[in-house]
């Protein structure tokens, strides 16, 4: 009886250390899926809400002809890090202001231009410039989005890899409360199976 009671609650905590790790493991799997789908969707809002804040600047600075002050924010679109490129056009698709090194339409697009190796990751967006109800513009700017990608990517994986420890954390010490409370339940089991027939002994006398 005690041999049966003791592997029946043995084969109980392996089948639910399995099932328990199965579970961790398929919910990881599905965070690392979610994760990927997640960062992509960052880099597109990211992405538009920087051309609209540019557009919105550059649409207030064209309308109100300050030329510097473009050309200022060209520069400090192309400095940033995650930015290929930023262009200017007026509303007849007209250059006005560009950063150093821009690349060309076709070739960013690829219309009749052999593929390019700087254009690989890289991803044009463009917005309409409007002085009240009038288009006045459009503003280019095109980014890195391999490199914005990566940015998110490592972010996340860092958050994984913490989760993920404490995750195995959480399980070891779960674990070593399982193994005392099991050896002391274990241990009043056997106290009590002991004090049962002594106490039957004890009636019977009586």
């Amino acid at each position: 009886m005690k041999s049966k009671m003791y592997y029946g609650l043995r084969a109980l905590q392996i089948t639910t250390l399995i099932v328990v790790s199965v579970v961790i493991l398929f919910q990881l799997n599905e965070l690392r899926v979610i994760s990927n789908e997640v960062r992509y969707q960052q880099t597109e809002k990211f992405s538009y809400s920087l051309t609209n804040l540019a557009a919105a600047e550059a649409s207030r600075y064209l309308g109100q002809k300050k030329s510097k002050d473009l050309q200022l924010l060209i520069n400090e679109l192309s400095n940033d890090p995650m930015v290929r490129d930023a262009t200017i056009y007026d509303h007849l698709g007209k250059i006005l202001y560009q950063s150093n090194d821009p690349l060309l339409l076709p070739i960013l697009l690829k219309i009749n231009e052999p593929v390019n190796d700087d254009i690989k990751g890289v991803i044009p967006y463009i917005a309409e410039l409007y002085k009240e109800d009038k288009k006045i513009g459009y503003i280019r700017i095109s980014l890195k989005q391999d490199h914005i990608l990566r940015l998110i990517f490592n972010y996340q994986q860092q958050s994984l890899e913490t989760l993920t420890l404490l995750l195995l954390l959480s399980f070891f010490a779960g674990s070593l409360i399982m193994a005392l409370f099991f050896r002391r339940a274990e241990a009043a089991y056997y106290r009590l199976n002991k004090l049962i027939p002594n106490l039957i002994a004890m009636n019977k006398k009586s």
